[in-house]
């Protein structure tokens, strides 16, 4: 008997020391911040979310058997789609994950890595999700009321019940992903929640919400962000009662959030509806989600909450910039996981990524399966308004490690093609780059295509990434140089992070300098010539 227990004994340590080393040889996914800089690592190496994200209501086997075709021609390396606690909690207690365990092994099969949306007590503003016998029992899990005191669609934040109902589920699903997929990673990320917030109200205005309205403001928050205590009225006026929503939601997200990392550590973030340009008063856009007003709320009380996501379908290029701004902080990764598609959207990546150093990006709707009538598309193939979001990601791809090595180095820059901007001049150590768009010339009534990203490796070395731009490189004032050459100009790609030279340009296709309408990655050499060098006299001497 002895024996056998010492032979158990060390099976249980073999396999112990198995898992461990499955552990450290495949990180867990994880978001690393340094100096300001914000990179995720997947497998322990820089990933760039190239993604595609879902219609709300296609998480389910049918329609995605359909849709990993497409998602193929897309090129993307991300999903991002939804599962529902309304249908993995039916009943109580009890725990469907069949859809989920298909999800992603059929993900793992696609060669895809999948960020799960998990709709749970908040989708866009209300309350949807949560399970029948959360809906039909409203004494028990209690809604919002609205300044009338009428009970909204929408859980109330400061129940306990809600909180807790949804943060077991949510651990639930977190240990279920860890014990099926914690070798292969294939889940990479979580949203908590989605566009949470509550539409119709700018608080929740049931008696025991407004109770704690009147009271004070709690002291933890009142020292973050700086303010003299006091009520919630006498601390934050006209903004009272949306910074009220938020601190609640906040908390509520970041409870349920930790109790599932205490399961399985996967990045978690939250996503914002916005409020810029058309949903400023709170209740027209959800109030308390992590609107740009409310991000210094949700980073004083939600320290569990990895990054606040921005959801961008603003079609004006300064709207869009001014978006990634507000959210690339030094305190928080931009990633923009929903964004409108067509070539409009496929140049605003390059903003997001280049300039502002998202850690990913994905148009919505990928699927043609979805309930809209209005959707005309061809049922077997992508959509032809994702075409050009797939020429980015198929150039974009092979070079993920070169373009996460510098983001926000300011050696990565960004040139975009837009009305009325016809060019374009970077700046870099010896040189500027001068960029000018329009191209293809032979369109007619042509789209605006232009896109670029340009890296500086070295002062007299750089990659450009991009289509349809002409270049031209010129010194830079105080660099000694009075002209530049070009050394060699190499067209090409990545293989493994190694540099594949595929030919060298040369005649007609340096004098025009243009990146070709299919995009393209060029290696570039200069050589910076000073005035003397032009009159030295050449040495024929032997």
């Amino acid at each position: 008997m002895l024996k056998y227990f010492i032979h158990l004994s060390l099976i249980v340590s073999i396999v112990a020391a198995g898992k461990t080393s499955v552990a450290q040889s495949n990180p867990i996914p994880a978001i690393v911040s340094k100096d300001g800089r914000h990179t995720f690592m997947v497998d322990g190496k820089p990933y760039l979310i190239l993604g595609a994200q879902m219609w709300n209501s296609s998480g389910w086997p049918d329609i995605l058997d359909k849709t990993w075709p497409q998602l193929k021609e897309l090129h993307c390396n991300t999903l991002e789609v939804p599962i529902y606690w309304e249908n993995i909690e039916k009943e109580k207690g009890k725990y469907d994950f069949a859809d989920l365990d298909k999800l992603i092994a059929d993900a793992r099969r696609e060669q895809i890595r999948l960020v799960l949306l998990w709709f749970a007590s908040f989708k866009n503003g209300s309350s949807q999700y949560i399970p029948v016998w959360m809906k039909e029992n409203t004494k028990e899990y209690p809604r919002m009321y609205d300044a009338g005191g009428r009970p909204i669609q929408v859980q109330s934040t400061i129940s306990e019940n809600n909180r807790n109902a949804d943060a077991r589920a949510f651990s639930a699903v977190m240990a279920h992903i860890r014990q099926i997929d914690e070798k292969e990673r294939t889940v990479i990320m979580m949203q908590a929640e989605n566009e949470p917030g509550s539409l119709g109200t700018d608080r929740d205005y049931s008696p025991e919400a407004t109770k704690l309205f009147n009271n004070q403001v709690p002291a933890k928050l009142v020292s973050a962000l700086k303010k003299k205590p006091g009520t919630w009225q006498q601390v934050f006026g006209a903004d009272a009662a949306e910074t009220f929503s938020a601190y609640n939601m906040a908390r509520y997200i970041n409870y349920v959030a930790a109790e599932g990392k205490k399961q399985y550590a996967l990045p978690v973030y939250v996503n914002a509806w916005l409020r810029e340009n058309r949903f400023e008063r709170a209740g027209e856009h959800p109030s308390g989600g992590p609107t740009s007003n409310m991000i210094d709320v949700y980073k004083a009380v939600a320290p569990d909450i990895d990054l606040l996501a921005v959801d961008i379908y603003n079609r004006n290029y300064m709207q869009f910039r001014d978006l990634c701004e507000k959210y690339a902080r030094k305190d928080n990764p931009l990633f923009v996981p929903e964004t409108g598609k067509g070539m409009l959207f496929a140049r605003f990546h390059f903003y997001a990524i280049g300039e502002y150093g998202a850690i990913g990006v994905a148009p919505y709707g990928i699927d043609p399966f979805h309930a809209d009538p209005n959707d005309k598309r061809d049922k077997t193939k992508l959509d032809a308004k994702f075409d050009a979001i797939a020429s980015n990601y198929q150039l974009l791809a092979p070079a993920i490690p070169l373009i996460t090595s510098l983001q926000g180095t300011g050696k990565l820059k960004v040139g975009v093609e837009e009305e009325g901007l016809g060019e374009k001049l970077l700046h870099f150590t010896n040189y500027d780059l001068l960029l000018t768009f329009g191209f293809p010339g032979y369109k007619e009534g042509k789209e605006l295509t232009g896109r670029i990203m340009v890296v500086e490796t070295a002062p007299d070395e750089f990659y450009m990434i991009g289509f349809d731009t002409k270049f031209q490189f010129r010194p830079r004032l105080g660099s000694g140089f009075s002209a530049s050459e070009l050394i060699y100009v190499e067209e090409g790609t990545f293989e493994n992070g190694t540099w594949k030279k595929r030919r060298i340009w040369n005649g007609d296709e340096v004098y025009h300098s243009t990146l070709t309408p299919d995009g393209v990655i060029l290696k570039i050499k200069l050589r910076g010539l000073q005035s003397d060098q032009y009159n030295t006299k050449p040495n024929f001497e032997q």
